[in-house]
């Protein structure tokens, strides 16, 4: 259990143009990577600039009660907590002072309290790339494809089907159940979560937001949005904020999504904007529908009845009710409420000029 052992995590600063203990990777920091693989040991962040003397920085952040005390290094976020387990089973039988690893140290801690100096030659060496050191971006980039490939395949062994692992990022805080399909060129990033049973195809950006089993996403990107089942979801849909898909629901080509729920089988299929509303349920919504929710001064809401039809081109003017099974005319502005069952239409009487084109250019080439 490692009850005995500090870890004291060294914060290296090497200045400006380099990689900090801060910079994100995969959705963690570099020293959040090296706290987290030491799976529940206590850990200290300690300031560090890289050059110091290491005693004078450890000393006074030793802890009398644990009488192991682990340094390590921020910018090795690639470390396991079995490499440094193996390290603990070796220091601890062969009852050494000091052990030291490739990037990093295993003290006794009432030695570090009366000792001038650590040393050792004694040392740990691991078999793989545990203790890779990031000190510039390109060793950063080099880290990251390593660790990518850890997450991948991670899930990949619990049943999670990735057809390009080679093409496929996942962050450190997404959950991917087992059964779920991951298609080429898909970055899975916050704290989303894809259940078992659902499709995410090529080319999607999703991001703390909630695919539940049996829908389906391709090629869209999606922040902070809730898929429920069944539901499928572009290509090329932007499902922003507070976006919620009910069940069955379908969401099309060029659709943006923003604080809306779109009822369990409704359709916005073609080159749409629903801002700020809510859709009930078996409703059609055709193409380039604009949901126009700003007024320039404040954000306003728009609801819509269940079985409620909008043509193509319609504007529905926010605030509005829309009631149940109402109609709204293709190319209309609706700027007032709709009672259920309803025709809505709003658009100038057509107009037409007989002869109109006859003094100017109709398309065929002029003698």
């Amino acid at each position: 259990m490692n009850d005995d052992v500090k870890v004291l995590i060294l914060r290296t600063n090497r200045g400006e143009g380099k990689p900090t203990a801060d910079t994100d990777l995969f959705g963690r920091t570099l020293e959040q990577w090296v706290s987290c693989a030491m799976r529940g040991m206590e850990t200290e962040s300690v300031p560090y600039n890289e050059g110091d003397e290491l005693l004078p920085v450890v000393v006074t952040h030793l802890d009398h009660v644990r009488p192991i005390t682990v340094v390590l290094y921020s910018d090795t976020p690639l470390i396991t907590y079995s490499a440094v387990n193996e390290a603990l089973v070796k220091f601890r039988h062969e009852s050494m002072n000091v052990l030291r690893m490739p990037r990093g140290w295993i003290i006794r801690t009432d030695y570090a309290r009366t000792t001038d100096k650590i040393y050792t030659d004694r040392v740990f060496t691991p078999g793989d790339d545990d203790f890779v050191t990031v000190v510039n971006y390109n060793q950063l980039a080099y880290a990251a494809e390593i660790l990518r490939s850890r997450i991948v395949y991670f899930f990949m062994e619990r049943g999670v089907e990735i057809v390009d692992p080679n093409s496929t990022f996942i962050g450190a805080n997404v959950v991917v159940e087992s059964g779920a399909k991951i298609h080429p060129f898909c970055t899975l990033k916050g704290k989303t979560i894809i259940r078992g049973g659902a499709t995410i195809g090529e080319h999607c950006v999703i991001e703390s937001s909630i695919v539940e089993s049996g829908a389906v996403v391709r090629s869209s990107t999606l922040t902070g949005a809730l898929v429920y089942k069944n539901a499928t979801v572009g290509p090329y849909a932007h499902l922003r904020t507070g976006a919620v898909i009910e069940s069955g629901a379908r969401i099309g080509d060029y659709v943006e999504i923003k604080n809306s729920r779109i009822g369990s089988g409704s359709k916005v299929s073609h080159l749409a904007y629903v801002g700020d509303a809510e859709i009930g349920n078996d409703c059609n919504i055709g193409a380039g529908v604009v949901f126009a929710n700003y007024d320039g001064k404040t954000k306003r809401r728009t609801r819509l009845g269940n079985k409620v039809f909008v043509g193509s081109n319609s504007t529905l003017v926010a605030p509005l009710e829309i009631g149940d099974s109402a109609f709204i005319a293709a190319g209309s502005v609706i700027t007032s409420d709709v009672p259920p069952r309803a025709l809505a239409i709003c658009r100038a009487v057509q107009s037409v000029k007989e002869n109109w084109s006859k003094n100017t250019y109709s398309g065929e080439e002029k003698k």
